[in-house]
């Protein structure tokens, strides 16, 4: 039997039998068997690897603070169609890479300096300033880290760290080079202009009948037009419903009433006494005796002690106000010891004096506003529900509408981008992208669903299509004749101003009498201004680029204006180099500068050179997989 399947082995039908089984399991993306891969993971360098747990849990972490534009939280859905999932991916292989290189060399953060970093964070220490597991354990669980996790994250962000801060170590900027920056940001320009208008030359040439069908036959292709739509749309907004709240006095009062201490009360005060200690030590030694209500006579090694009353700015240490004032501190509670500049400080809380409530006719109208939109989301989410029941019954636009009290909102043929034929974007159809996608995507005279995002909802009809098309000649004459005509103007002015130019650097006209023959009045502001003047007193700022690119004193720069009918004719009129001593004065702010763009350029090059180093391989299927599963409309 071993003979017979051996012998079978050598065929051309068992060869065809592996090549199909090679490719089956590549179309399935099991490709690791034979190349030992990355297999499932969603990139391998090294010995390091990002697997996609990893990636979601990154996912999740920076997901719990993050909000649109509203407040309201992110899901993974709209992380995927905001592209911040593709964000945190570039960012985790960035780390992927550079813990594969520390690992390679030897210099991955260890787990007793990770130890002393967390023993050492003030945020985990207890009201004793000494590390609290209960404490550190509760701010992990709140920000979404297991203690395995937290550690990891940390010696990962430490060893990179590390690694990017000894790419930086010692740069300096040359004197040479320091200086060079100096005097290029310190040098000054005085500049004089003019305004030469369209209006001062001779008329352009005319444009004729035969112009036009040059031009035409010329730029034909440009002339066509794409396929565009007329469309008519119901739009459902919740901020339409926040006029409809049914609100009585006695409702907004029960609200003030629930809530006045939480959302409307100003800071409390406190009362606190201090006990102050020459030594950490004798300051903790006296803990329990301050537990206990002792007095400041019967506590041993007592430098001082007061009771004080105030708000949280009126302690003097910072740290020691964060805990007196924290939102679980009650009377009776011991605070420290935390060093108070060559003292340790101890505080026990007294009382809380709660802070003063605003009245109810102050935060009023607030009152209103939060409790007409909470009635408002109620009433949007019945009428999205009446809307589909009716989309449901195969009623008109115009029957839906009417039923539902809202106006339909019709619109003339755009392209895909949303705009008329006129060059018009109407904003509603750019409001959701859905909007232009579903109206390209339906026959004429067809109709959609409801679709749209949380807070608006839509409904549309393709009223009709035009097709894309290139107009006759005869159509656009009169548009042609106006776009030539003016291309000329522009051209006319463009050559004038450049003669102009031509015979000022030439000495056949002066600055003053080219601005004498075209009836304009030369600025010549006696202040001096710099490349990154933002001193519209000195000269306008569009002018100041092309100042700084002529060479000598006397040189022209002609600048484009807004108005497209009128140039400025700009000249250089003086050069203020700064001087030695000046530069010197300068060249440390320069050095800074041009450190930063040492630095910059290093990392990048230092990083670049460790990703060839570590050859980092990329499963973009894999990410793609786990987009598709978490928002399936990607």
């Amino acid at each position: 039997m071993l003979t017979l399947i051996r012998n079978m082995l050598r065929t051309k039908l068992a060869g065809l039998l592996f090549l199909l089984l090679i490719i089956a399991m590549g179309a399935w993306g099991v490709t690791d068997v034979f190349s030992g891969g990355i297999g499932n993971n969603m990139a391998v360098a090294g010995n390091t690897r990002l697997t996609e747990a990893q990636l979601d849990q990154e996912i999740e972490r920076e997901l719990r603070t993050a909000t649109d534009d509203r407040g309201r939280a992110i899901s993974k859905a709209q992380a995927v169609e905001q592209g911040i999932v593709d964000q945190i991916y570039q960012r985790e292989l960035f780390r992927t890479t550079m813990m594969a290189y520390a690992d390679k060399l030897g210099a991955t953060a260890t787990d007793n300096a990770v130890l002393k970093i967390i023993r050492e964070d003030p945020s985990f220490a207890s009201d004793t300033g000494n590390f609290d597991p209960a404490r550190f354990n509760q701010l992990l669980q709140a920000n979404g880290f297991s203690i395995p996790m937290f550690e990891a994250f940390l010696k990962r962000d430490m060893t990179i760290s590390r690694l990017t801060g000894a790419s930086q170590t010692a740069l300096q900027a040359p004197q040479p080079i320091a200086a060079l920056q100096a005097a290029y940001n310190g040098e000054l320009r005085k500049a004089s202009w003019f305004i030469l208008p369209r209006s001062a030359l001779p008329p352009a040439e005319d444009v004729t009948d035969e112009d036009l069908q040059t031009y035409y036959d010329q730029q034909k292709q440009a002339f066509a037009q794409p396929q565009r739509r007329a469309v008519s749309l119901i739009q459902l907004k919740l901020e339409d419903f926040l006029n409809q709240a049914d609100l009585t006095e006695e409702d907004l009062r029960a609200y003030y009433e629930a809530v006045k201490t939480q959302q409307y009360a100003g800071p409390d005060t406190r009362t606190w006494t201090e006990f102050t200690f020459a030594t950490e030590a004798e300051a903790r030694q006296a803990l329990g005796r301050i537990a206990g209500g002792a007095t400041a006579s019967t506590i041993s090694g007592l430098a001082n002690s007061a009771e004080r009353s105030g708000p949280q700015t009126s302690m003097a240490s910072a740290a020691l106000a964060e805990r007196v004032f924290g939102p679980s501190a009650q009377p009776g509670g011991i605070f420290g010891p935390v060093q108070t500049g060559n003292f340790f400080t101890v505080a026990r809380l007294e009382s809380i004096q709660p802070g003063e409530v605003e009245a109810f006719e102050t935060v009023r109208d607030d009152i209103t506003d939060s409790l007409s939109r909470e009635q408002a989301i109620g009433l949007y989410y019945d009428s999205l529900s009446r809307l589909d029941n009716l989309i449901g019954t195969g009623a008109g636009i115009e029957e839906i509408a009417a039923e539902m009290g809202t106006p339909v909102l019709s619109f003339v043929a755009v392209d895909r981008s949303g705009v008329t034929e006129l060059g018009l974007a109407p904003s509603i159809l750019r409001a959701d992208p859905e909007i232009l996608t579903r109206a390209f995507d339906l026959t004429e005279g067809a109709k959609t669903a409801r679709f749209g995002q949380d807070e608006t909802a839509y409904m549309l009809r393709v009223d009709a299509i035009e097709e894309a098309r290139t107009p006759e000649f005869d159509e656009i004459r009169d548009d042609l004749r106006t776009v030539v005509q003016a291309q000329r103007n522009s051209e006319l002015l463009g050559n004038s101003a450049r003669q102009i130019k031509s015979d000022i650097e030439a000495g056949t006209m002066t600055f003053a009498d080219a601005a004498a023959e075209y009836d304009s009045t030369i600025s010549s502001p006696d202040t001096a201004f710099t490349r990154r003047t933002n001193n519209a007193s000195a000269i306008p700022p569009q002018f100041v680029a092309g100042v700084f690119s002529l060479a000598e004193e006397g040189d022209i720069y002609i600048a484009p204006m807004q108005n497209r009918d009128e140039v400025a004719i700009v000249q250089l009129v003086a050069i203020d180099r700064a001087s030695a001593e000046e530069m010197n004065a300068m060249a440390t702010a320069s050095g800074q500068q041009i450190v930063q763009q040492l630095v910059n350029d290093v990392f990048e090059a230092f990083a670049t050179e460790i990703q060839k180093d570590v050859e980092l391989e990329v499963n973009q299927r894999s990410l793609e997989s786990y987009k598709s599963r978490v928002n399936p409309d990607s």
